[in-house]
């Protein structure tokens, strides 16, 4: 039997070599190293017999390449250039050195000509200064005649016990398409998954002759910091500790970590990794290498600090090889279909015939507190609080196809399906309940009366009263539940405009009804869902009140339009939708059904910039009339608007046709790429017809959203946080300056 030729490889920046190791282990040849770090160099002719080029990329030169490989042309080159320039942990300068190593690496490409290149980078990369670095690297690799790919991946889906996640451009040659692997736990020859941190430290302790098995000799004062932190916790703030130990906490220097969870990123550094789950210590590079997912065989050269450095900075072997396996697949041939057969294509492939019960995935602890999901919609406000710990005991909606998709993702939770206005449903509600105690009602009663979307748009042209619209009054109608149920908390949400409509007549009217209901400690704001990790621009208001006294709980702004060094980047489209661009993406999720547009339609879109809204004016003259008409065509504020892939997306609306245009293909998104910037699980599946699936995700409060207010007012019960009695956790841990300086200056009680 002929031996198949192994596909080759030649591995830049290769550090610690974990991204060599990854493509090895799947089944590639190796022909070259190279680094700039001694210690790379020892490493790599410890663990193997790979040629190793040592020195600065810059100088090299094809020639310099091809003496070491003995002339042979790599299929593939990987590496990831220096990560921190570009890193959150980094300073973000962009006149670092260390950010202009993409151009030495596009040279190589362009030079060696590989059927596939690999680039690694922290995702910081695709979002510095708006995404002009990134669109720079992919511009020049693009001009070099390589098809882009790019993704960011999570090592925690691979099998790698940590949550680490980083950015994967993929540039291929051949006009194949080119997948990124599902998320799966495979052993995949040498490498093995965990599940977490406990499992990969299982045996450390009593494993012989361990190699890079260092512990940092700490000092007495350092060790009584460790003794302070809990398991999975962080060292209290500098207020709370003795004054001979007190100190800021920064990264993951005093974060403990926990056996049943996955690791955070291992960075860089001697000093830098987080503390062992029971030993008062920090990590020594052979366990911060066993949550890399490195062998115990593979061996780190260098000082400790450098055996850190090498670990810290590598690329998970297991994550590699999965990438690996993906990229022999295009390899051999494998054709994935066009865009344009991908469009064509009427019906997923997605069978959806067995309903899945979404909850029993969920985890909830002893006797949890419970809640109703009024006006559920799909169920953002369900899963968001489920996944936050609290258990749903009833969902209640009018909507036909909304009845299908509770069944199908929730066939064991109540459902009453029926105008919640009639004492007929009011009745069958509280049946189902049955006398349960029901500790938190949500729900965003109907908001197209508030919208801008909605008639408020004709108040005073067509003789429009928005306090007689009888969607307006379902507001109401969810306070006469929470009249009957009384339940400890509620959580009201609507439109941004329900604040200001009719001179603010509806808040002014709900806070007094509020009032008299015994619920005298409410607050409510405007906030805008990109704040808070959802990729998308949704403006929303939101009113929590509870008859408990406790404190109503924000969750504090985390991710910023323009960030500063410290702070993260709002979310993008690119980083919730990419993946959904190749066909075989159908087979895996549910509800990715691009529409058939016309010809017309279709290049119409195509005149329409990344993140810019059409216009009219600069269409070829046949574009800019409707064929069945001849009239203009208008353009509505979402109707001919492409999302950015850098940026979050706008306030997505419910409409078969509302949907905006996807980032680069010439079609509006499907309502799987919708529900993916809602924050939806790809295991919901929305049922009805399309425009029933659109209405549904664009109706929908986000899911992450819910399960951040719902993680506020989970550990605001737990701590007992009341006013005057709060501790400084409380301001650090969910409360903004705003809370404090605002409530005082209006003297309120709440």
């Amino acid at each position: 039997m002929t031996k198949t030729k192994k596909p080759t490889f030649i591995s830049l920046f290769s550090g610690g070599g974990g991204f060599k190791l990854g493509f090895e282990e799947a089944g590639f040849e190796c022909l070259l190293s190279s680094d700039i770090l001694l210690e790379a160099e020892k490493t790599n002719n410890l663990n193997s017999k790979t040629p190793f080029l040592l020195g600065d990329i810059r100088l090299f030169t094809k020639e310099d390449i091809l003496k070491k490989t003995n002339n042979k042309f790599p299929d593939v080159i990987i590496g990831g250039p220096p990560c921190q320039g570009f890193s959150v942990m980094g300073d973000k300068q962009g006149s670092d050195p260390r950010n202009q190593l993409f151009k030495s690496y596009i040279n190589l490409v362009r030079d060696l000509k590989p059927k596939v290149f690999v680039l690694e980078n922290v995702k910081g990369l695709k979002t510095m200064y708006g995404g002009k670095v990134f669109n720079q690297i992919t511009t020049g690799f693009s001009e070099s005649g390589y098809d882009i790919y790019f993704k960011i991946l999570n090592a925690k889906d691979y099998g790698v016990p940590q949550n680490r996640e980083r950015v994967f451009i993929v540039g291929t040659n051949k006009d194949r398409g080119f997948n990124f692997p599902d998320p799966i736990f495979k052993k995949i020859n040498s490498l093995v998954p965990k599940e977490n941190v406990g499992e990969a430290f299982q045996d450390i302790e009593t494993s012989k002759n361990l190699e890079n098995h260092l512990i940092l000799n700490h000092s007495d004062r350092v060790i009584e910091r460790y003794k302070l932190i809990k398991e999975g916790g962080k060292l209290p703030p500098p207020e709370f500790l003795p004054k001979e130990i007190r100190r800021v906490n920064f990264g993951n220097t005093y974060q403990r970590l926990h056996r049943e969870k996955v690791s955070p990123t291992m960075v860089p550094g001697n000093n830098a990794f987080p503390v062992h789950p029971t030993l008062n210590r920090s990590l020594s590079p052979r366990e911060a290498a066993r949550l890399q997912s490195f062998p115990d065989n593979h061996i780190f050269e260098g000082s400790r600090k450098m055996q850190c450095i090498l670990v810290g900075n590598a690329v998970p072997p297991l994550l590699s090889a999965n990438i690996a396996l993906e990229i022999k697949k295009h390899l051999k041939n494998k054709k994935y279909e066009s865009d344009r057969q991908f469009l064509i294509k009427k019906r997923s492939t997605i069978k959806l015939n067995q309903p899945r019960n979404y909850l029993e995935n969920l985890s909830f602890k002893k006797n949890p507190k419970t809640f109703i999901d009024l006006f559920s919609g799909a169920g953002g406000f369900t899963i968001g609080l489920s996944q936050a710990g609290f258990k749903p005991l009833l969902c209640a909606d009018f909507d036909k196809a909304v009845k299908e998709t509770h069944e199908f993702n929730f066939p064991t939770l109540d459902y009453v399906h029926g105008d919640l206005s009639h004492k007929k449903i009011k009745k069958e509600l509280l049946n189902k309940l049955d006398g349960k105690k029901v500790d938190i009602i949500v729900g965003g009663p109907p908001c197209q009366g508030f919208s801008i979307f909605g008639k408020r748009r004709f108040i005073n042209t067509k003789n429009y009263d928005p306090q007689t619209d009888p969607r307006n009054k379902l507001v109401f109608t969810f306070l006469d539940y929470v009249k009957e149920i009384k339940p400890d908390w509620f959580v009201m949400e609507n439109v941004a405009g329900f604040k200001s409509l009719d001179g603010g007549f509806f808040v002014k009217k709900l806070t007094e009804n509020i009032t008299k209901l015994g619920y005298k400690n409410f607050d409510y704001r405007i906030i805008n869902t990109a704040s808070y990790g959802i990729p998308q621009k949704r403006k929303r208001f939101i009113l929590i009140a509870n008859k408990t006294g406790h404190i109503i709980p924000w969750p504090k702004p985390k991710y910023f339009e323009n960030p500063k060094d410290w702070q993260l980047p709002m979310r993008t489209v690119g980083e919730v939708i990419t993946d959904l661009i190749d066909d075989s993406s159908r087979d895996r999720v549910a509800n990715h059904e691009p529409m058939d547009h016309s010809r017309e339609i279709s290049e119409r879109y195509s005149y329409v910039e990344e993140g810019k809204k059409m216009d009219i004016d600069k269409l070829p003259e046949k574009l800019k009339y409707a064929k069945y008409t001849g009239q203009k065509i208008k353009n509505f504020s979402h109707v001919y608007r492409r999302l950015h892939r850098n940026e979050p997306s706008i306030t997505l609306v419910p409409g078969h046709n509302a949907f905006p245009i996807h980032p680069t293909l010439n079609r509006l998104i499907t309502s799987r790429e919708a529900a993916r910037i809602q924050t939806f699980p790809d295991e919901i599946v929305f049922c009805g017809s399309s425009k029933e699936q659109c209405t549904q995700v664009g109706n929908a409060f986000p899911v992450s959203m819910a399960a951040r207010i719902g993680e506020c007012i989970e550990k605001t019960i737990k701590n007992d946080w009341k006013p005057g009695k709060e501790s400084d956790l409380a301001k650090y841990s969910i409360l903004d300056k705003w809370y404090y300086e605002e409530k005082k200056k209006l003297n309120l009680e709440i």
